[in-house]
Protein backbone atom coordinates (compact mmCIF):
# COMPACT_ATOMS: atom_id res chain seq x y z
CA UNK A 1 0.00 0.00 0.00
CA UNK A 2 1.27 3.13 -0.70
CA UNK A 3 1.85 5.87 2.02
CA UNK A 4 0.50 9.20 1.34
CA UNK A 5 2.49 12.50 2.86
CA UNK A 6 2.01 14.99 4.38
CA UNK A 7 4.29 17.34 2.64
CA UNK A 8 2.18 18.74 1.02
CA UNK A 9 0.40 20.28 3.56
CA UNK A 10 3.52 21.17 5.24
CA UNK A 11 4.91 23.14 1.70
CA UNK A 12 1.23 24.86 1.73
CA UNK A 13 1.27 25.96 5.83
CA UNK A 14 4.87 27.50 5.08
CA UNK A 15 3.05 29.95 2.38
CA UNK A 16 -0.15 30.61 5.27
CA UNK A 17 2.27 30.99 7.53
CA UNK A 18 4.15 33.78 5.67
CA UNK A 19 1.32 35.29 4.63
CA UNK A 20 0.43 35.64 7.95
CA UNK A 21 3.33 37.23 9.48
CA UNK A 22 2.38 40.97 9.19
CA UNK A 23 2.24 42.48 12.99
CA UNK A 24 0.78 45.71 14.56
CA UNK A 25 3.20 48.09 15.24
CA UNK A 26 1.42 50.61 17.38
CA UNK A 27 2.16 53.90 15.85
CA UNK A 28 -0.47 54.69 13.51
CA UNK A 29 -4.15 53.96 13.45
CA UNK A 30 -3.37 53.59 9.54
CA UNK A 31 -0.92 50.81 9.47
CA UNK A 32 -2.30 48.88 12.35
CA UNK A 33 -5.85 48.67 10.13
CA UNK A 34 -3.91 47.86 7.27
CA UNK A 35 -1.86 44.79 9.05
CA UNK A 36 -5.60 43.83 9.89
CA UNK A 37 -6.74 43.94 6.57
CA UNK A 38 -3.88 41.96 5.21
CA UNK A 39 -4.37 39.51 8.01
CA UNK A 40 -7.84 38.87 7.23
CA UNK A 41 -7.33 38.32 4.04
CA UNK A 42 -4.70 35.70 4.71
CA UNK A 43 -6.76 34.19 7.09
CA UNK A 44 -9.26 33.17 4.70
CA UNK A 45 -6.27 32.00 2.78
CA UNK A 46 -4.97 29.63 5.28
CA UNK A 47 -8.47 28.11 5.75
CA UNK A 48 -8.01 27.19 2.06
CA UNK A 49 -4.89 25.29 2.36
CA UNK A 50 -6.18 22.23 5.27
CA UNK A 51 -8.43 21.49 2.87
CA UNK A 52 -6.08 21.04 -0.27
CA UNK A 53 -3.47 19.22 1.46
CA UNK A 54 -6.13 17.00 2.58
CA UNK A 55 -7.15 16.60 -0.98
CA UNK A 56 -4.56 16.93 -3.39
CA UNK A 57 -3.18 13.02 -2.78
CA UNK A 58 -6.21 11.94 -4.19
CA UNK A 59 -5.66 8.90 -6.11
CA UNK A 60 -8.35 9.90 -9.20
CA UNK A 61 -7.06 12.37 -11.06
CA UNK A 62 -10.40 14.59 -11.69
CA UNK A 63 -10.28 14.34 -7.85
CA UNK A 64 -6.68 15.90 -7.51
CA UNK A 65 -7.37 18.41 -10.59
CA UNK A 66 -10.58 19.66 -8.69
CA UNK A 67 -8.72 20.66 -5.31
CA UNK A 68 -6.18 22.12 -7.47
CA UNK A 69 -8.12 24.14 -9.02
CA UNK A 70 -10.09 25.10 -6.17
CA UNK A 71 -7.25 26.28 -4.25
CA UNK A 72 -6.19 28.19 -7.56
CA UNK A 73 -9.49 29.97 -7.14
CA UNK A 74 -9.04 30.74 -3.66
CA UNK A 75 -5.76 31.99 -4.19
CA UNK A 76 -7.30 34.60 -6.88
CA UNK A 77 -9.85 35.59 -4.38
CA UNK A 78 -7.43 35.70 -1.90
CA UNK A 79 -5.27 38.15 -4.08
CA UNK A 80 -7.62 39.95 -5.55
CA UNK A 81 -8.95 41.28 -1.98
CA UNK A 82 -5.39 42.31 -1.21
CA UNK A 83 -5.26 44.44 -4.72
CA UNK A 84 -7.91 46.13 -3.19
CA UNK A 85 -6.47 46.96 0.35
CA UNK A 86 -4.56 50.57 0.55
CA UNK A 87 -0.74 49.68 1.74
CA UNK A 88 0.65 52.60 3.07
CA UNK A 89 2.71 54.60 0.88
CA UNK A 90 6.18 52.64 1.79
CA UNK A 91 5.36 49.61 1.40
CA UNK A 92 3.03 49.35 -1.35
CA UNK A 93 5.56 48.54 -3.51
CA UNK A 94 6.43 45.12 -1.38
CA UNK A 95 2.60 44.53 -1.31
CA UNK A 96 2.52 44.47 -5.30
CA UNK A 97 5.32 42.07 -5.05
CA UNK A 98 3.32 39.59 -2.86
CA UNK A 99 0.27 40.08 -4.98
CA UNK A 100 2.34 38.87 -8.00
CA UNK A 101 3.59 35.83 -6.05
CA UNK A 102 0.66 34.86 -4.78
CA UNK A 103 -0.84 35.20 -8.75
CA UNK A 104 1.89 32.79 -9.62
CA UNK A 105 1.01 30.20 -7.20
CA UNK A 106 -2.09 30.22 -8.51
CA UNK A 107 -1.02 30.48 -12.12
CA UNK A 108 0.59 27.04 -10.92
CA UNK A 109 -2.20 25.76 -9.27
CA UNK A 110 -4.15 26.07 -12.55
CA UNK A 111 -1.61 24.59 -14.67
CA UNK A 112 -0.86 21.97 -12.35
CA UNK A 113 -4.84 21.08 -12.53
CA UNK A 114 -4.78 20.94 -16.26
CA UNK A 115 -1.30 18.44 -16.43
CA UNK A 116 -3.11 15.98 -13.80
CA UNK A 117 -6.25 16.06 -16.18
CA UNK A 118 -3.61 15.02 -19.27
CA UNK A 119 -1.59 13.08 -17.58
CA UNK A 120 -4.15 11.02 -15.32
CA UNK A 121 -3.36 9.42 -12.21
CA UNK A 122 0.23 8.84 -13.38
CA UNK A 123 0.84 12.46 -13.15
CA UNK A 124 -0.39 13.14 -9.89
CA UNK A 125 2.71 12.47 -7.50
CA UNK A 126 5.41 14.79 -10.45
CA UNK A 127 2.74 17.19 -10.28
CA UNK A 128 2.39 17.57 -6.78
CA UNK A 129 6.34 16.93 -5.69
CA UNK A 130 6.32 20.37 -8.79
CA UNK A 131 3.81 22.29 -6.96
CA UNK A 132 5.75 21.72 -3.46
CA UNK A 133 9.17 23.24 -5.06
CA UNK A 134 7.05 25.97 -6.20
CA UNK A 135 5.13 26.68 -3.26
CA UNK A 136 8.13 26.31 -1.38
CA UNK A 137 10.32 28.66 -3.76
CA UNK A 138 7.19 31.64 -3.35
CA UNK A 139 6.86 30.75 0.10
CA UNK A 140 10.23 31.81 0.80
CA UNK A 141 9.96 34.89 -1.28
CA UNK A 142 6.49 35.96 0.54
CA UNK A 143 8.19 35.62 4.25
CA UNK A 144 11.18 38.23 3.24
CA UNK A 145 8.95 40.70 1.66
CA UNK A 146 6.59 40.17 4.93
CA UNK A 147 9.76 41.04 7.13
CA UNK A 148 10.37 44.13 4.86
CA UNK A 149 6.97 45.14 5.25
CA UNK A 150 7.30 44.57 9.00
CA UNK A 151 10.81 46.53 8.76
CA UNK A 152 9.18 49.48 7.36
CA UNK A 153 6.07 49.64 9.45
CA UNK A 154 8.19 49.25 12.70
CA UNK A 155 10.50 51.36 11.68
Amino acid sequence: MKRKTPMLVLALALVAAASLGLVACGDTAEKNDYVDEVNKVTSTLQSGLTEVGSGATANSPDQAAAVFEEFAAKLGTATTDLEEITAPEDVADLQDEIVQNLRALEDEATGDAEEIRRGGAAAIAGVVAQFLTEANRIGIEIDSTIGEINSKLQG
